[in-house]
């Protein structure tokens, strides 16, 4: 961090801090990178045509409990179940409706995850079997890698007050961490991959690219399901590829990089957010409208954290509220270009909704600006005043600035489906579902960022307000906040298993916390993009999967 001048407010110089963040890694990289030749991408998709049906087929015809439960399984992790969500129901449906008793605990829990996942009932007491008189796991089940690992997996969609499957997760878990040294390849990565982070909290992209390495591995696996999985994967990387192209020539022409040196320059990474949240084929235009939205947010965020005036910050704060655009003229130079922008971006949207008869629901999103707006400026008065508030305050501005409610209702508003005007209403009022994800982001992102916050006057964090509200060390702290997360998690589960809301809307509220699992595990992959998230997005964005499928007749056409 340095000491810099900069713009002046007024006639009187303003001393200002600026944190040094890393410059935009991948510059120019998606605008220069040729795109796939049309002929390899034709041919890709014809047989991906043909395997689908084939697969499909598969699906229909599997009429054995496991059998199809494990079907089910592999289609979802290799990230091709939005091709096959009717016949994935229609067997599930199946399935809940025929009695299902065994005493294989692998089956078991591969029932109760794959039907919970679907928003099936399932009680947890169907564990009760595998446990002794005193209500703990028996030990016979230790030598069982298998089991314990469905078993593990299955305990990650708990609901509050379950606790066999809390005791799930203590039994399994230093087994499976003991079992890696003497497991082999593919089981070894399976396993090594639940304990990094468990299946139902994994992004699909990421997820899908790693199951395509691990089953590769497993002579045993359907050649035919794998292949038609690489041939899809590789279809939407192309389309990705093509929408961050669009999206870099946008950010690129917009300017606001250049306008605001101090700020994290991401328009890359915000793209595979993006991607994250929605990473279906046909949402592409939720996609184009997250990742601008996102674009005009982080610039904002870093203004806020680290470089306005608390003086300036009011007069911003005041600007977006009033939400006129003649309010521009009352702002430093230097923060007009932001406050143009989102005046300039929200105008569109509203243009490209009203061809739907959608722009209404615009007026939700700008709401939900004016909020985050008025959090942040809360935050900038504390860290001006140097005050730690109590948790509880801290957390009704910070799970506001968090920005999954603003997240979710962007992307509910560029759905081009018919969405109730009272479901806008919903998600922005803070409902259960919204303020546990808000604070497993909230809290992940302090934890991860916490001590690089304190060293650069920024907010106290959550973890330095429980530290001085409860007279705790740093350890207590993180452990408290901890075991927060963990039942934010599950009051996530609970209200995802009773909503009458689609799960596909509620699956965008789950997909934007799970990403803040991999943007926050272990440090701020945002901030500090030129390491595993330039790992992820090489991944999914550059890296393209080897397509053996015949193989003779795509070196034909690929050049």
């Amino acid at each position: 961090m340095e000491i810099q001048p900069s713009s002046q407010l007024g006639h009187e110089e303003v001393e200002r801090h600026s944190v040094d963040y890393h410059p935009n890694i991948w510059e120019d990289f998606f605008i220069k990178n040729p795109p796939v030749s049309p002929k390899k991408l034709a041919f890709v998709k014809l047989r991906n045509d043909e395997l689908k049906t084939e697969v499909r087929k598969m699906l229909v015809d599997a009429t054995d409990t496991l059998q199809s439960l494990e079907l089910i399984d592999r289609i979802q992790r290799l990230g091709v179940a939005y091709h096959f969500e009717k016949e994935i129901n229609e067997q599930l449906l199946r399935i809940h409706n025929t009695y299902f008793d065994s005493n294989d605990l692998y089956a078991v829990a591969l029932h109760f995850r794959i039907l919970r996942q679907q928003r099936y009932h399932i009680s947890c007491d169907v564990f009760e079997k595998f446990c002794d008189e005193k209500g703990e796991f028996r030990c016979s089940l230790s030598s069982n890698v298998n089991a314990l690992l469905s078993l593990y997996e299955a305990a990650y969609l708990s609901l509050p007050g379950e606790e066999i499957l809390d005791k799930a997760k203590i039994f399994s878990k230093p087994l499976l961490e003991t079992s890696l040294r003497n497991l082999e390849m593919p089981l070894a990565m399976m396993v090594s991959a639940a304990l990094d982070v468990p299946l139902v909290r994994r992004v699909d992209r990421p997820r899908t690219r790693l199951y395509l390495s691990i089953y590769e591995k497993d002579s045993l696996f359907y050649k035919l399901l794998l292949d038609f999985a690489k041939l899809d994967f590789f279809i939407l990387q192309t389309l990705y590829q093509e929408e961050v192209r669009s999206l870099s020539i946008w950010w690129r022409d917009l300017g606001l990089a250049k306008c605001f040196p101090f700020s994290r320059d991401r328009i890359v990474e915000l793209s595979f957010w993006s991607i994250s949240i929605h990473h279906e084929p046909f949402l592409s235009g939720v996609r184009n409208m997250v990742t601008k939205l996102l674009a005009l947010l982080s610039p904002t965020d870093d203004i806020y954290d680290n470089y306005g005036t608390i003086e300036e910050l009011e007069l911003f704060t005041n600007a977006i509220k009033s939400w006129e655009i003649g309010a521009v003229s009352m702002l430093p130079k230097y923060m007009q270009p932001c406050f143009l922008a989102f005046h300039k971006i929200i105008n569109e949207f509203e243009i490209e909704l009203e061809q739907e008869q959608y722009s209404s629901r615009v007026k939700h999103l700008i709401k939900e600006i004016k909020k985050m707006a008025q959090a942040f400026y809360e935050e900038a008065k504390w860290c001006s005043e140097l005050y730690v508030p109590k948790l509880k305050d801290h957390l009704k501005a910070s799970l506001v600035t968090a920005g999954h409610s603003t997240m979710s209702c962007a992307s509910y508003m560029a759905m081009t489906e018919d969405i109730p005007e009272n479901l806008f209403e919903w998600v922005t009022s803070m409902p259960p579902i919204m303020t546990s994800s808000s604070l497993i982001g909230r809290v992940m992102n302090d934890l991860a960022s916490c001590d690089f916050d304190q060293s650069n006057r920024q907010v106290a964090s959550t973890v330095q307000c429980y530290m001085v509200e409860h007279k705790s060390s740093k350890e207590e702290a993180r452990m408290k906040l901890m075991e927060m997360v963990e039942e934010g998690w599950k009051i996530i589960n609970r209200e995802f298993m009773f909503s009458t809301i689609s799960i596909a809307l509620m699956q965008t509220i789950i997909n934007i916390t799970n990403f803040n699992v991999l943007v926050y595990k272990d440090n701020d992959h945002y901030t500090n993009s030129n390491t595993i998230m330039k790992d992820y997005i090489t991944d999914v964005l550059v890296e393209t999967v080897e397509l053996d499928l015949q193989k003779s007749l795509l070196s034909t056409i690929s050049t």
